[in-house]
């Protein structure tokens, strides 16, 4: 039985230690071609997410800049942008983590829904700068957006402000007549950055995303060796009903894409502990790890990319006072120093699961069943132009030199 074709859009972040403070890129992957198409942006930086129009043709990179970035994807061969839209036009802030990095498309794919500074706004794609404000949020800084079939709900992760911890997470009805009533939020006891509707009724999964630091400063943190959780939220009452813990030693820290497939499983990117975290829904108990690291060479023609990293980890805190965050990370990530899998999706079929490798730079189908590798492929590697006027152009080379791409959020649709 043939492969059903399908796509995987990435946002490239480029090869800084958190993905927040890097460039703006797409990766499209096509499937079964094996084909990889690149294209960067100027003027924008720290791509996130892409979220993809129904209709294939549009999609939106989110990103922290502050940027409503709209691009044509219809030619794999020529990804262009269509509009951006400065969000400080709407609500100006302060911090610049708070931005609009996650996106919900109506099936018409005329019109989007995103989070700016303290409300969740409806836009035209035609009308960028005229939104319709559909109410107050009530989070720091919201973050990943996801809704339930009916579009009805919203399940709402909260990246957190810049001077303190916050742990919480918010359900938006947009049926709720009054806009200041639309939100409710929920206490919980990690920060949750990243969420997950189920495809077939209201209810909801947020993940704890757990980090530590000193002085409340929550701009240079470390991620915290503690148990994490994972909530399962009845959307219409916004209660939490089931509840999913792991131990600290276990491999599931730093979650990023989030998948739930049609027979109810659940698919969590680690990008901590390298690999994909399984877990069936009906009981919300068991679970299958798949450690998705490449191979001997892959992992050792990586030292320029590991070497980048450690500087980024110097940088931000003092070595010798810091050891305790340099152990707690370490512990996470299996001794390893760069980053893991940020990219987990379920092909339209059921038959694979996809994912992306931001540290190593690497992309990987496995066999969705036994876990067995079928397809995988090292990224081009990148080398900034310095010392010209041209600075945006980006030159490819060989994975001896430069660095990688920073694959982050996955988006997939079927072709």
């Amino acid at each position: 039985m043939s492969d059903q074709p399908f796509s995987v859009y990435y946002a490239l972040d480029g090869p800084d230690l958190d993905g927040l403070i890097g460039s703006a890129g797409v990766l499209r992957f096509d499937w079964p071609e094996r084909k990889f198409y690149i294209k960067h942006f100027d003027g924008i930086s720290s791509a996130h997410n892409p979220s993809l129009a129904p209709n294939g043709k549009l999609a939106l990179l989110g990103n922290f800049s502050q940027t409503i970035m709209l691009l044509d994807i219809e030619d794999a061969n020529n990804i262009r942008e269509v509009a951006r839209q400065s969000t400080m036009y709407f609500e100006e802030c302060s911090y610049r983590m708070r931005s609009n990095t996650h996106h919900l498309w109506d099936p018409d794919s005329q019109h989007f829904i995103g989070a700016i500074g303290d409300h969740l706004y409806r836009f035209n794609v035609d009308d960028l700068k005229n939104p319709e404000k559909l109410g107050p949020h009530y989070l720091e800084n919201a973050h990943e957006l996801r809704w339930d079939p009916s579009h009805r709900y919203i399940l709402m992760g909260d990246l957190g402000p810049e001077k303190h911890d916050v742990r919480q997470v918010g359900v938006f009805d947009l049926q709720e007549p009054d806009p200041l009533k639309r939100s409710r939020i929920i206490k919980v006891q990690n920060n949750v950055w990243h969420c997950r509707v189920h495809p077939h009724k209201p209810v909801g999964y947020a993940l704890t995303y757990s980090l530590i630091t000193d002085h409340e400063d929550w701009v240079n943190w470390s991620p915290g060796y503690v148990r994490e959780y994972i909530y399962e939220i009845d959307l219409p009452t916004a209660k939490i009903t089931r509840t999913w813990s792991a131990a600290a030693e276990y491999p599931g820290h730093l979650n990023s894409d989030v998948e739930i497939s049609d027979d109810n499983i659940m698919y969590i990117a680690s990008g901590g502990s390298h690999g994909v975290l399984e877990i069936p829904l009906d009981r919300f108990a068991e679970f299958r790890f798949l450690e998705t690291v490449p191979g001997f060479f892959t992992r050792l023609f990586s030292l320029n990319d590991q070497m980048h990293t450690l500087l980024g980890a110097l940088s931000r805190k003092a070595t010798p006072t810091a050891t305790h965050y340099m152990l707690q990370t370490l512990q996470i990530t299996g001794w390893r120093i760069l980053d893991g899998i940020y990219a987990t999706r379920v092909s339209p079929d059921g038959k694979y699961i996809i994912v992306g490798n931001r540290g190593y730079n690497w992309i990987a189908v496995y066999d969705r069943k036994t876990h067995r590798k079928v397809f995988s492929q090292v990224l081009p590697f990148r080398k900034l132009v310095r010392g010209t006027v041209d600075y945006n152009h980006y030159k490819f080379t060989n994975r001896f030199f430069g660095y990688h791409l920073g694959v982050h959020h996955s988006e997939i649709i079927a072709r």
